[in-house]
């Protein structure tokens, strides 16, 4: 990998300063209540600095958030699973936790998640364990791998914003029901065909 510059390492200093910075004052007073000024005054740097970086503060979430859905991956590779139900299960546990442990930040990645990039890694990871056990015999090939990614994903997302806005049961375990909902439906329609 070749050495970065001298600017290129201060722009990168300053990038991370600046998320560094918004996620702490996100996490200790919330994201409502934290303002671009705010960020920019804790990361020593003036405001329109900001703007350079991130296009506004749902920016700095979309970094987190793909950042978290990175790591989830990288860290679902590393945990050994012997069926897609196990490596659904894994990855949307992982998922679900992320989002009971930044609850805030986690409702301004859904309600900014049109169009937004950060998506794309969570799809394809889901994608991928339905495409593997599509290979593997366990799923139907009779829908395409993207569309089953993007059903699922629809199902996460609702009971997301259900356990959101009442505030009441476990996320983990409707993410585990969800699982079994949508490949025991698929085994059905599997044994019909």
């Amino acid at each position: 990998m070749p050495e970065l510059s001298r600017r290129e390492r201060k722009k990168k200093e300053t990038y991370e300063k600046l998320f560094s910075c918004a996620m702490q004052l996100f996490r200790a007073q919330g994201y409502s209540a934290t303002s671009v000024e705010q960020i920019t005054q804790a990361a020593d740097v003036g405001k329109g600095t900001f703007y350079n970086y991130f296009s506004s503060k749902e920016g700095v979430v979309q970094e987190y958030a793909q950042r978290a859905y990175q790591d989830m991956l990288s860290a679902r590779r590393n945990k050994p699973s012997h069926n897609t139900r196990q490596r659904l299960e894994t990855l949307l546990s992982d998922w679900a936790c992320f989002m009971m442990n930044d609850r805030e930040i986690a409702w301004v990645t859904v309600r900014n998640r049109e169009g937004a990039e950060y998506d794309v890694s969570l799809h394809y990871g889901i994608q991928a364990i339905i495409s593997l056990g599509q290979t593997e015999g366990e799923i139907s090939k009779q829908f395409g791998a993207d569309f089953l990614a993007e059903s699922i994903e629809g199902m996460m997302l609702q009971h997301f914003i259900s356990w959101y806005v009442t505030g009441e049961g476990n996320l983990v375990d409707e993410m585990n029901k969800v699982v079994a909902v949508f490949l025991d439906g698929l085994s059905q329609l599997r044994h019909k065909a």
